[in-house]
């Protein structure tokens, strides 16, 4: 029905920095210092600095101490415009403390991020790097705003760009060039396509090495070998999962990982597994919406419906506008013979992307298999199989089900002489198409309507004949 999936939204989002020291390491910052203020020290007596290394105050420490635990509270309960505005603000009254502090700056972009401000968001990751010109994230952040654009080679200039700043200490730089590195193989052959999955994964173990604990990364390189396996190579699915179980060690509330668990299981057979960690990632993450559509997609194939119908639904929820959502959504809705609400849901996918063909091949079955049978009723999953083949045309995803529409048997009648077993022997080489079934239960339709008629014209004229002898002998 739908192609399993991998996070496809899978690029490294920031986390909040460290309140002791800056995420992005080495450069100069501008700025005055403490501003004449006490430099707020560690409980051990070690100064804290900022991510250019200067030392931080105790006032704008306690200020950013202070909006760090706000974000922190809205990251767990959710956030709203108000709150966005009052983790800014925090973060704009610790700047107000100490200019120099790119970390705030950068922060208090994250948190307007938060409520989808994009141009306040950039403003303030451009403020940290004017600040701190070499530090990390804001430049990651930025690159990946670029990317959410289109504009993939600005996004990887500046991963680039971090990196070379930052190479020991910029994992989120490393990981989302290794992301944009994967999706290129994908797209590559033969030795090109080595050399920059070789380049991915020796991307992955930097920040590995610079972050043991980078989930990001260890979810990606289980991808990388997971991509490999698909290339007739089983032992690279054997790496896949022992990346998968690592990463598991270290974290089991890691969503992203159990999906991707999943696809290797489903890759190895193992229908019942994949099913359990795509719960599983559903469980810690209910937002995951690549894994809402593959628990739900494997419930399908299993006929539990009401299962599909749940994580089609959410996923629909969270992507509104996501053609292979509401498509998996009529479906299961068609499993449990809701016909309306399916065919309400398959006009909705039509609605999003009316070139796809996949809708119409839906609906065709609908009305083909799930409605009364009437005439009219076939008629149109006949004109619904015939859109399906213009919209699917030649390609070659679509070929086998094109096939399966418009195969047709030639309709020869039986020859004098030859046996029952050799027709029957002659029909089970050729099974006719979608289109050619219903064509040919219209005929019979018709052919037992017309038959009807002439019983019943036959019964009346039997009837006249029966008054007429009736009224003679009286």
């Amino acid at each position: 029905m739908n192609t399993l999936r991998n996070i496809k939204v899978g690029f490294v989002l920031l986390g909040i920095a460290t309140a002791s020291a800056g995420c992005g390491g080495g450069g100069s910052g501008g700025g005055e210092g403490t501003s004449g203020g006490e430099a707020a020290t560690t409980e051990t007596g070690t100064t804290v600095t900022s991510a250019s290394g200067q030392a931080v105050s105790v006032e704008a420490h306690n200020r950013w101490t202070s909006a760090n635990t706000l974000f922190a509270r809205y990251e767990e309960q959710g956030w709203n415009p108000g709150r966005c505005t009052e983790v800014e603000n925090a973060y704009e009254a610790t700047i107000g403390a100490q200019r120099s502090l790119a970390e705030a700056h950068y922060m208090a972009g994250l948190a307007v991020l938060r409520c989808g401000d994009q141009s306040g968001a950039r403003r303030h990751f451009e403020q940290a790097l004017s600040v701190t010109a070499t530090m990390c994230k804001p430049r990651v952040a930025i690159g990946l705003m670029s990317l959410e654009a289109g504009n993939v080679a600005e996004a990887r200039q500046a991963f680039a760009r971090a990196v070379e700043d930052n190479p020991a200490t910029c994992s989120s730089g490393y990981t989302n060039l290794a992301i944009l590195q994967r999706r290129e193989a994908a797209a590559q052959t033969g030795e090109q396509r080595t050399t920059t999955e070789t380049e991915a994964l020796n991307n992955l173990r930097r920040a590995l090495a610079i972050d043991s604990d980078d989930m990001a990364a260890y979810n990606q390189m289980a991808l990388l070998y997971y991509t490999r396996g698909q290339r007739n190579n089983p032992a690279a699915y054997d790496l896949a999962e022992i990346v998968c179980r690592q990463a598991q060690l270290l974290s089991d509330s890691y969503a992203p990982i159990y999906n991707t668990w999943g696809l290797i299981k489903v890759a190895r057979g193992d229908v019942n597994g994949a099913l359990r960690f795509f719960a599983r990632a559903i469980v810690i993450d209910n937002s995951l919406y690549e894994a809402q559509m593959n628990f739900g997609q494997i419930t399908f194939s299993f006929r539990g419906y009401a299962d599909a119908r749940g994580a089609f639904s959410r996923a629909l929820e969270l992507r509104p506008n996501s053609y292979d959502a509401a498509l998996g959504l009529g479906a299961a809705l068609r499993g449990l013979n809701e016909v309306e609400q399916a065919e309400a849901r398959y006009n909705a996918a039509i609605q999003l992307d009316a070139n796809r063909p996949e809708a119409y091949y839906n609906l065709g079955i609908l009305y083909h298999e799930y409605r009364g049978g009437t005439i009219p009723e076939l008629e149109r999953a006949k004109q619904y199989y015939q859109q399906f083949v213009q919209k699917a045309g030649s390609a070659p995803r679509y070929a086998e089900t094109v096939s399966q529409v418009t195969a047709r048997c030639a309709e020869e009648a039986p020859q004098r002489g030859s046996s029952s077993r050799r027709r029957r022997r002659g029909a089970q080489t050729c099974a006719p198409g979608r289109i050619q079934q219903i064509e040919q239960i219209i005929a019979a339709v018709r052919e037992g309507e017309a038959m009807q008629r002439e019983v019943e014209e036959m019964q009346r004229q039997q009837e006249a004949l029966e008054r007429a002898a009736a009224a003679e002998g009286g």
